[in-house]
């Protein structure tokens, strides 16, 4: 039987910019934009902007095997409430990580019925399976991209690396036609660092952690990568970075026509390493935050079109492993999922930043980047009706007991956003409501 629904008297967030049109939907998908009084069931998104729904790249939700951080349940609830709709999940945290066709097939067998949102699987290239080649290349029927990290993981089972095998992960995505996300921060130089400030006399802990991870780390993980990327022809995807001076770089090799892009995250944009120094462990990620200026720096570089996609790395854990003696011991992830748009909107607002500027960095950026814009990332007739409606003239508090994800806490806790998510639309099923919370049925699908 045919399903229609309405979006009406919302301002819709499309390629002309935002209009006032309906959107009419027909068993999930959008059907068409229309100006005419809709006939029917209807939502009713007066005084809402109504934008696509957002696909966040880049979560850790720890299923299976390390349940008790996050699990995918707990992870994409907090996801729905926070606007995204489609999540893609990293192949470590889980245990075992996806290094394997079975760890793959088995996660997706285990992750099916149990999601809010849709989702896509990473896969995981470690020095361990690099000479896997055929394994390799059945695995990238089924993952959505490839991860690796050029720094050690902090998880035993995901080994980062070295530069001989990064050679190879990069020709083997190039031949599986595949991106290749890298976490890029030089390990030898981050090692040499750590020894010497790790227990360096009368130096405060936390900026002795700052230093053992500088930019220049980044900075030479980035030009090597970019240097074998411009090599072998291979796609390649630049996350989390932290400064505009890396940004640049990536910059530069974009427009010498090395195909990269690369992401930001909304602790970049929103903390300094000052709150790093002052609140500790529960803003500790790797690469470390940075100088205000840095800060600053990502800022300009979202207005100039720099950055191509915004993630949350959401990297949650057992509140117990953020409450240690020693910050070098401390768990190193920020747990964001459900705050990355309302942060990074509210900071936009504040900055008088268009949100026509904000938007496509987490929906239209992220699906053509990953191949899915033929279903996600756009509001136009044919694809997913993935839809998030939103108030900017009402307030959200990201207090403990709002928290969808498992373990409550945040950086994000006592702030204020100026505005509200009021509903989160998956495929034309309302997923989150403001007022009704999220659905006790799980309708998200594997891509």
């Amino acid at each position: 039987m045919t399903k229609e629904l309405w979006v009406k008297n919302g301002l819709v967030f499309t390629e002309e910019g935002f209009r006032e049109v309906n959107i009419k939907i027909m068993d999930g998908k959008i059907d068409s934009l229309e100006k005419a009084e809709p006939i029917g069931d209807c939502i009713d998104a007066g005084g809402c902007l109504v934008v696509p729904g957002f696909i966040d790249a880049h979560v850790h939700f720890n299923d299976p095997g390390r349940t008790d951080w996050e699990g995918i349940e707990t992870g994409s609830r907090a996801a729905a409430m926070g606007g995204t709709t489609t999540i893609f999940d990293m192949p470590l945290n889980c245990s075992p990580s996806i290094t394997s066709l079975q760890n793959l097939h088995e996660k997706k067998e285990y992750l099916r019925e149990l999601s809010h949102v849709d989702y896509a699987l990473w896969g995981g290239m470690t020095e361990t399976n690099l000479d896997k080649r055929s394994e390799l290349a059945q695995m990238s029927k089924g993952i959505i991209a490839w991860k690796a990290f050029m720094s050690e993981s902090g998880i035993d089972d995901f080994q980062f690396v070295s530069p001989n095998g990064l050679t190879k992960a990069m020709q083997a995505a190039k031949e599986q036609k595949k991106i290749l996300a890298l976490h890029a921060e030089w390990d030898k130089e981050i090692t040499r660092l750590t020894a010497f400030y790790q227990y360096r006399a009368g130096m405060d802990e936390r900026r002795a952690f700052l230093a053992s991870r500088p930019i220049a780390a980044e900075e030479k993980a980035v030009s090597f990568c970019l240097e074998l990327a411009a090599k072998y022809g291979t796609a390649i995807h630049i996350v989390h970075i932290s400064s505009a001076k890396v940004a640049f770089l990536i910059e530069q090799a974009k427009k010498s026509g090395v195909n990269v892009t690369v992401e930001t995250c909304p602790h970049y944009l929103i903390f300094d390493e000052e709150d790093f120094i002052e609140k500790g462990a529960i803003l500790k990620c790797a690469p470390p935050l940075r100088h205000r200026e840095e800060v600053e720096g990502l800022w300009d570089c979202i207005k100039n079109g720099i950055i191509d996609t915004i993630g949350s790395d959401h990297s949650p854990c057992l509140a117990s492993m953020k409450s240690t003696s020693s910050i070098w011991e401390a768990w190193g992830g920020i747990q964001g999922v459900q705050f990355t748009w309302l942060a990074l909107m509210d900071e936009a607002l504040k900055r008088k930043i268009d949100l026509k500027h904000i938007l496509p960095l987490g929906t239209s950026n992220v699906a053509e980047r990953f191949g899915i814009p033929a279903r996600k990332g756009r509001i136009q007739p044919g694809l997913d009706a993935d839809l998030v409606v939103i108030r900017l003239d009402e307030t959200t508090i990201a207090d403990k007991k709002s928290f969808g994800f498992r373990n409550p806490f945040s950086p994000y806790e006592n702030r204020e956003f100026s505005l509200k998510i009021k509903k989160t639309i998956l495929r034309g099923k309302v997923i989150y409501d403001d007022q009704k919370g999220v659905t006790k049925e799980k309708f998200g699908l594997c891509l």
